[in-house]
């Protein structure tokens, strides 16, 4: 099969200068936002060059488009180079209503999808919470191991989220000014600290925009969210614990929600975790069918 020609673009989102990688861009199927979380950037979904979730997309006759936010892979400027413009409201006023903006203008006649990974999928719904303009053409979300609350898990899991989460890589991003993720092997990309403290508060407690006020709490009980599919992996007891995802799609309120949890055999040949839920070449094999298939249910 031949593989599908990856297109580069580069948008202005207020001091950023995003990029966007699209794959399949003459498809006619569905056209998909692909966005991804903390401590990532979009090489989340295409690892190996045109495979993984983007590579799947495209070859089953769909557009992808892989977005890099600010601060991450090839979007500039760099962490280091502008720290007062790497926070995680501008990612989440500026950034992501300019990509879908793009997305939709670009293809107007087609479905639109969102795709997040982690915390890719809070940033998603909350860019939609303050812009309900933008969701009117989403016809669907697909959330990869996406929690808010971290509220679940063994006593081990908790301690270390404590120790290592919330107090070693705060300290690290004060000393070093970044999260060192490459570093630490935690992360493909490196974190800016504000955006670190922002999902750290939002993990322990409301959601609410830390330099406006706003309430995204308030502004989703007016939303009609789009059918949504959840995926969590076995394995993922600290950043997309199945329980803090079914807390997740509760807090969204009342939706066509469909959560799938990959179980070793129980049509899985692993135990999926955070990142192989789609790093991993098994991924093409064991569940990106299903997202697939999910997906031409909700184009019919």
């Amino acid at each position: 099969m031949q593989s599908p020609a990856m297109e580069t673009h580069r948008l202005a989102a207020g001091a950023a200068e995003l990029e966007l990688r699209c794959f399949g861009s003459d498809h006619t199927g569905a056209v998909l936002l692909l966005v991804h979380g903390a401590l990532e950037d979009g090489r989340i979904f295409h690892p190996r060059e045109d495979q993984g979730l983007a590579g799947a997309l495209a070859h089953a006759g769909h557009c992808a488009y892989v977005a890099d936010l600010r601060g991450h892979g090839q979007s500039s400027p760099a962490l280091l180079q502008a720290p007062e413009h790497m926070t995680q409201s501008l990612l989440i006023r500026e950034d992501l209503p300019a990509m879908l903006a793009f997305v939709q203008e670009r293809h107007p006649t087609q479905p639109v999808f969102c795709v997040g990974h982690g915390w890719g999928g809070v940033w998603l719904a909350s860019a939609l919470a303050r812009q309900p303009a933008l969701l009117e053409r989403v016809r669907g979300l697909v959330h990869f191991g996406v929690r808010r609350r971290q509220r679940h898990g063994s006593r081990l899991t908790r301690t270390t989220s404590a120790l290592f989460w919330q107090r070693l890589l705060p300290l690290l991003g004060r000393l070093q000014g970044v999260v060192p993720a490459r570093a630490m092997a935690i992360g493909s990309a490196d974190e800016g600290p504000a955006v670190h403290a922002a999902n750290l508060a939002w993990m322990r407690g409301e959601w609410r925009d830390l330099e406006d006020g706003f309430d995204y709490a308030s502004a989703i009980d007016q939303l009609a969210w789009p059918p949504s599919l959840y995926v969590a992996g076995e394995a993922d007891r600290q950043h997309g614990h199945i329980g803090d995802v079914r807390d997740f799609v509760r807090e969204l309120g009342p939706h066509d929600a469909q959560i799938l949890l990959l179980e070793k055999g129980q049509g899985c040949s692993r135990r999926y975790g955070h990142n192989d839920l789609l790093r991993h070449p098994q991924a093409e094999v064991d569940h990106f069918p299903l997202v697939l298939a999910w997906l031409e249910q909700h184009l019919r």
